[in-house]
């Protein structure tokens, strides 16, 4: 017989796991960085030719930005998701959930859901670099998919989390 007591409440918020954090961090700082990288290179791209454009060092600077400010972000919202939980941040291991395994069929499924979009690029790349394009353009599309790609298994992963299987 079920009773008020061990009635589960679908209502009930689910709390967050640390991979799910990382996941929203990584979503944020990858959409944030990239975009900036772009309008970066748009206008320059409209100015002058591709072989003019100077995108290598913008381009590193924004990959290494994405997981410094991934990793800062992920640390930020845990101490933040701590402080409202009890009044304080649970030492390491004591009451948080760091991974599950749902975590890992999460994270199994996300990067499913992002290869074919990464396939679609170094495909559009390796027929790039059978023209003879200008290197510009095969790392900028390279970047460009491997971009949306982590974009989709971000939102495949946050769609997992919050809706289920």
């Amino acid at each position: 017989m079920v009773t008020d007591e061990t009635r589960i409440d679908d209502d009930e918020p689910i709390p967050t796991t640390a991979e799910e954090r990382a996941v929203w961090a990584s979503l944020v700082t990858v959409a944030v960085s990239s975009g900036a990288y772009f309008a970066l290179m748009v206008p320059r791209l409209l100015a002058r030719p591709a072989e003019e454009v100077s995108w290598v060092t913008p381009m590193l600077w924004t990959m290494g930005l994405s997981i410094a400010g991934s990793v800062l972000l992920s640390i930020v919202v845990t101490v933040i998701a701590g402080a409202f939980r009890r009044g304080g941040c649970p030492p390491a291991g004591r009451g948080e959930v760091t991974s599950d395994v749902r975590d890992q069929e999460i994270g199994r499924l996300g990067w499913r859901a992002s290869m074919g979009v990464i396939s679609v690029g170094f495909g559009g790349a390796l027929v790039l670099a059978m023209l003879d394009a200008a290197t510009f353009w095969i790392g900028n599309l390279l970047f460009l998919f491997g971009t949306v790609g982590a974009l989709v298994a971000a939102a495949t992963k946050i769609r997992l989390y919050r809706r289920g299987f």
